[in-house]
């Protein structure tokens, strides 16, 4: 009789099954971790547009609304500040819109001011009379005044509000604009101007009221204030808004 002996070297059927049951099974690939990431966070970013598209403050201070005197083809909202907001209320489905009149946006980097504006000397003159000297008075009381965009009060003021307020003095209404201030006057020959004139300069970015002597008193930039200084450019007209006594 022959013994056939068993080869235990070798593992057997069922135990290799076992094996593969017992074999761990991968996780996800860092790849489709990422885009799942990825994708999760642009839905949290989608459902938070809504609170800022109804935020009439946030929409404000971003400078998407503007105040009708201040609006600005540059879109530079230089020292703008939302004075009064109120929140909205609002429901899916349902909304109250806020009236413009509950928003006010007003200049800010000035001085407190209580005294006579631009409409107060509209309809009461402080000049009888447009003559060099008393334009002359009128810009050079203003000399200090900080410049502050969307201005036009000695509180603060910018160039073409500066212009403004001057002549509001003597009973002429401007518009705030550099551009629509010379649209309004005749050109001149620079030989032809005397002091109160306006100097504009030809790509309508500032304007100051001409002091003889290749002078102007203007209102600069942020940060500085109404003084009388040489006209700095070559590039620049005389426009005369009303005809001036000696």
């Amino acid at each position: 009789m022959t013994a056939t002996i068993a080869d235990t070297s070798l593992p057997s059927r069922r135990s290799l099954r076992v094996q593969e049951k017992a074999k761990p099974k991968a996780g996800p690939s860092p790849m489709r971790t990422i885009m799942t990431m990825a994708a999760a966070t642009g839905l949290m970013a989608t459902f938070a547009l809504p609170s800022y598209g109804f935020t009439p403050d946030v929409t404000a201070a971003a400078g998407l609304t503007r105040d009708g005197e201040l609006a600005s083809s540059t879109a530079q909202v230089q020292g703008l500040t939302v004075a009064t907001a109120r929140a909205v209320e609002f429901t899916r489905g349902d909304f109250q819109p806020a009236d413009a009149s509950e928003f006010e946006v007003r200049p800010s980097g000035g001085v407190r001011y209580t005294g006579p504006r631009a409409a107060d000397y509209l309809a009461n003159p402080r000049f009888t009379s447009i003559t060099s000297a008393n334009l002359m008075k009128s810009a050079a009381e203003l000399v200090g005044t900080p410049y502050v965009y969307g201005g036009q009060t000695p509180g603060g003021i910018d160039c073409s509000g500066y212009v403004l307020f001057v002549y509001a003095q003597f009973g002429i209404d401007l518009p705030h604009s550099v551009y629509q201030q010379a649209r309004m006057a005749t050109r001149i020959p620079e030989s032809e101007a005397v002091p109160g004139d306006i100097v504009v300069f030809n790509d309508f970015s500032h304007n100051g009221i001409y002091a003889g002597n290749g002078n102007f008193y203007h209102a600069p930039q942020p940060g500085d204030r109404v003084k009388l200084a040489p006209i700095f450019t070559s590039k620049y007209h005389i426009v005369r808004l009303a005809d001036i006594e000696n």
